[in-house]
């Protein structure tokens, strides 16, 4: 989940095997069969020139093998699927599923997915939505019956909705649920909620229901029951019936704890130290359990890009296999800010891309697309060093597939002094308040501090308020109020949505 941050790295590294899938309603194993030779050469090309995803103009861009940056960040597997004119073309992986093993990554090893679980689990919800039994904007404690959203001053303002849930706008009580496999037994999605379970809180609304977007696991782990409500199904069976049968995405699941076969052959995770040399450690019983909708899908980069090729079909009317195209117009349309339904969004027309990110312990996933142009990909790696890789190699999948835009090129510019002045202050991180982002001045420029790691210089571009960072790709844009002021602040690596920061008023 994106939340979740342990540190990362490993050792040796093996390079496995290239395989290409082609017609996205195939199983893996016919496609493998129909492999698109050209589309396989492609990606392949792209593994060997991996870069950064944003370019300064003017200086010059370095490259990498795949093999290269996966021992650099102590990545023990990657697996990468390629969308392009509409549809799965390639598939491939590297690696191997456990540092210092032998058994390698295939692009059918399943890999938590984190996070990216949350647009998928939105894609569930529109599909009840176009089925009437979930409705956007009606009080979703309409339908939830085993649990209820307490009711409160700010909820009889505003009762919680399912699009307030989607765009993570409920308001509810911050919370990351991460149960250890060991465990003997998993609490249902109601006991979770209620509290009461370690140091479990009770979840309620805090915020008023549509006043502000801020990140929110517990939203989605609401957003579970509700769809296990309304269908009177589990997570899982919901899927099964209404995606991964219909999109054949064989790989995929939301079952927790995993079937011993499906655990044997998954990936395993593992975390990194802070520092080179990156000690690399295995994630004990592979992977730790979330709750589904928030971050337990198992799944494969092509499963994910078959999710995400059958939207797009439904966004251009070319099918409703999974939602109709009135409810994939939705979903894709910003609902507040950079969100729509559950997924984020960025640009316009050929640009308009999807994405998502996903971050459970010891694993990272990627998920992209541009639905107007049919291009995308989807990369998932079993090392938190994941995030660095990942994003290369999909800078380098978008150059050679000529994705719009991206990678993100931007040139160096100046700032006065006053502009400068303007930036100082304390942000506050919407998804967790008391974590910060503060701006100074120091010798006439300004020094930006995240939190209580290293200051660094802020480096002006020629665009209007965005900044950069020291490496990695990271922008830092600020967004000023009706008034003209600076009130908030974005903070991403180019190709992230990125994290939102509000300005204190008394810092």
């Amino acid at each position: 989940m994106t939340e979740t941050r342990r540190a990362i790295h490993t050792g040796t590294l093996l390079f496995a095997c290239l395989a290409v899938m082609t017609a996205c309603d195939r199983s893996s194993a016919e496609a493998e069969h129909a492999a698109d030779l050209g589309a396989s050469d492609r990606l392949a090309r792209a593994a060997q020139n991996l870069q950064q995803p944003l370019v300064i103009e003017g200086q010059p861009v370095e490259t990498w093998s795949i093999d290269e940056r996966m021992e650099r960040y102590s990545v023990p597997g990657v697996s990468a699927a390629v969308i392009d004119d509409g549809r799965l073309v390639a598939a491939g992986a590297w690696g191997v599923t456990i540092a210092g093993g032998d058994e390698p990554v295939t692009t059918e090893t399943i890999f938590q997915a984190g996070s990216v679980s949350k647009p998928v689990s939105a894609v569930l919800a529109l599909s009840l939505v176009g089925d009437g039994a979930l409705q956007l904007d009606e009080p979703i404690n309409d339908v939830l019956r085993s649990w209820k959203v307490p009711d409160n001053e700010l909820t009889r303002v505003a009762p919680v909705t399912l699009r307030h849930v989607l765009t993570h706008q409920a308001g509810f009580t911050t919370f990351t649920y991460l149960i250890p496999r060991s465990d003997a037994s998993v609490p249902s999605m109601a006991e979770l909620l209620s509290g009461g379970i370690r140091d479990w809180p009770v979840i309620t609304v805090e915020v008023l229901p549509g006043s502000r977007h801020a990140y929110s696991n517990s939203g989605f782990c609401v957003l579970q029951l509700v769809l296990e409500n309304a269908s009177n199904l589990s997570l899982h069976e919901l899927a099964s019936q209404r995606m991964f049968g219909p999109l054949g995405m064989q790989h995929s699941t939301f079952a927790e704890p995993l079937d011993p076969a499906q655990l044997a052959t998954a990936a395993t995770g593992h975390t990194m130290g802070e520092r080179p040399p990156y000690e690399t450690v295995p994630v004990e019983g592979k992977a730790e359990i979330a709750p589904g909708a928030t971050g337990g899908l198992w799944s494969t980069p092509s499963d994910l890009a078959l999710l995400a090729v059958g939207v797009m079909q439904a966004w251009r009317g070319e099918s409703d296999n999974v939602l109709a195209t009135a409810l994939a117009k939705e979903y894709l349309t910003p609902q507040t800010e950079n969100m729509g339904l559950g997924i984020y969004l960025e640009g316009e027309g050929a640009a308009l891309c999807a994405r998502h990110g996903g971050e459970m312990v010891g694993f990272i996933t990627h998920l992209v697309f541009y639905p107007n142009v049919g291009k995308g990909a989807v990369v998932m790696a079993n090392g938190e060093g994941g995030r660095w890789v990942n994003q290369q190699l999909i800078a380098a999948i978008a150059n050679e597939y000529d994705w719009p835009g991206f990678p993100v090129h931007r040139s160096l510019g100046t700032a006065t002094l006053e502009q400068l002045r303007e930036l100082v202050g304390v942000y506050s991180l919407d998804a967790k308040p008391d974590y910060t982002f503060t701006v100074r001045l120091e010798d006439g420029e300004a020094v930006g501090q995240i939190a209580e790691y290293s200051p660094f210089k802020l480096r002006p571009t020629s665009e209007p308020d965005l900044y950069l960072g020291p490496s990695d790709s990271l922008e830092i844009l600020f967004r000023r109020a009706e008034n003209g002021s600076v009130s908030k602040v974005t903070m991403r690596r180019s190709g992230d949505p990125g994290s939102n920061y509000s300005r204190r008023v008394d810092p």
